[in-house]
């Protein structure tokens, strides 16, 4: 037969423990809410996040002395995108990019002008050439900055 004061002592350690246990799910749980929030406003940004290539992929002049061309991007999504985080890449190399008007925010429907650099010297184009150009875009928005990339092919004409 148990006595009483030990019955007391075996439920409150079980209270305690009990405590302790649903303590640890439910700040488990709230960091998990967090995360799966954070993921949400991650992929909402990249949702927002688009450009497009406006170039005629059909004939677009490539420089082979200077190793330059110069591509025009718009901003074909909801968002604003940053100047400074544009990537080309062309058959896999990648290129200096900068930003060859006057624009200094790019607004959604923007179009702006690039200049594409091969600094490297690597890329040698005459006559025309068929090629995967790929650009990467960030947008600027605080907190959470939305990608994308879209590559398309596109055939350089040397002028």
């Amino acid at each position: 037969m148990a006595s009483g004061p030990s019955e007391i002592i075996l439920l409150i350690a079980g209270l305690i423990v009990a405590g302790l246990v649903s303590g640890v799910l439910l700040e488990s749980w709230d960091d998990m809410d967090r995360a799966i929030e954070d993921r949400g406003k991650e992929g909402a940004e990249d949702v927002r996040t688009r450009a497009s290539l406006v170039n005629d992929p059909s004939n677009m002049p490539w420089d082979d002395t200077d190793k330059t061309a110069t591509v025009y991007i718009q901003n074909s999504g909801e968002t604003l995108l940053n100047l400074e985080t544009v990537g080309v890449y062309i058959d896999s190399f990648s290129l200096s990019v900068s930003v060859a008007d006057s624009s200094t925010e790019w607004v959604p429907g923007q179009i702006v002008k690039f200049t594409v650099d091969d600094t490297s010297d690597t890329l040698s184009y005459t006559g025309t050439n068929d090629v995967i150009m790929t650009i990467t875009v960030v947008s600027s928005a605080t907190g959470y900055a939305g990608a994308y990339t879209v590559s398309e092919e596109v055939r350089l004409v040397t002028t």
